[in-house]
């Protein structure tokens, strides 16, 4: 799609069954949920499976001088032993990406909204018995303070210390890690904002380009039933006492604006506008 100057590409890894609702989203109620399920079945949940449906996904962002790589999935052959779901993957994402008329080579910045496994994965891969960086020219460029959380205080998770090894460690070790502080802009087009809850550090990107906007939002929200249920955290936000509020900040701000909003998990159509209707709360409006 064309957002002002900006090409954006959805690069896919995966894309199908998730996890139970009420695994992922602790506050579901079927009661909830029911006058809803005529846009949700099938492509977004699949009750014969008892499953939300959903993806993993980077976002591409082509502008004229600068390519950017928005988050990197889970990455292939990557031991997660907390987290079967991600771990050993074998996906097509390179394959995608090229798909996408993009070599690894010519990706000038990836941006981590957070460090968690299915969100830098794809920082490397593995060649020869090594993990090297997958893309070879780009600043890697994450929240200096998520990455001092991370070192200091969930290093020692299995999953983290695999992943700092296998996927950050190599790309510090050939100089291509940046950590900012936030705000931080990358380019006049796009800057980094910070957006606690689902981390206590998480950050979004902002494209503005030629009258376009787009939110990248990471895991602000997951799934697109929590923009109608905007006090629904997932099972995996570590201060949900913030996640809600960044939340309904940030789709007061996208419905206010008619801002796209681009997050890394919903399923087709993958990104949306922001409704908000005149008895109040917010509605997704898939285009």
């Amino acid at each position: 799609m064309k957002i002002g100057n900006a090409e954006v590409t959805r690069i896919e890894e995966y894309h199908g069954l998730g996890f139970p609702p009420q695994v992922f989203l602790p506050d579901w109620s079927d009661a909830a949920v029911e006058k809803h399920l005529h846009w949700m079945v099938p492509g977004h949940y699949s009750p014969d499976d008892g499953r939300l449906m959903g993806s993993i996904h980077s976002w591409l962002i082509r502008l004229p001088n600068l390519t950017v790589l928005v988050d990197t999935c889970s990455g292939n052959h990557k031991n997660r032993p907390d987290s079967p779901f991600f771990s050993m993957m074998n996906s097509r994402y390179i394959e995608n990406l090229a798909a996408a008329g993009i070599d690894p080579d010519d990706v000038d910045i990836v941006f981590c909204t957070h460090l968690h496994i299915d969100h830098v994965g794809w920082n490397t891969r593995l060649v020869d018995g090594r993990w090297v960086p997958t893309f070879k020219n780009a600043k890697y460029i994450a929240s200096r303070s998520e990455f001092e959380r991370l070192v200091a205080e969930e290093a020692g998770l299995a999953d983290n210390q695999h992943m700092i090894a296998d996927t950050i460690q190599p790309i510090i070790g050939s100089d291509q890690w940046l950590l900012v502080d936030t705000p931080h802009h990358i380019c006049d087009e796009l800057y980094i904002e910070e957006s606690p809850g689902h981390t206590l550090r998480h950050c979004h990107l902002t494209l503005m380009s030629g009258g376009g906007k787009a939110v990248f939002t990471g895991d602000i929200v997951h799934h697109p039933i929590q923009i109608h249920f905007p006090s629904w955290n997932s099972g995996a936000c570590a201060a949900p006492d913030l996640a809600a509020p960044t939340r309904l900040k940030v789709l007061e701000s996208l419905s206010e604006t008619g801002t796209w909003l681009m997050p890394v998990h919903f399923a087709k159509p993958f990104c949306c506008r922001v409704g908000k209707p005149e008895d109040g709360g917010f509605v997704c409006v898939m285009e």
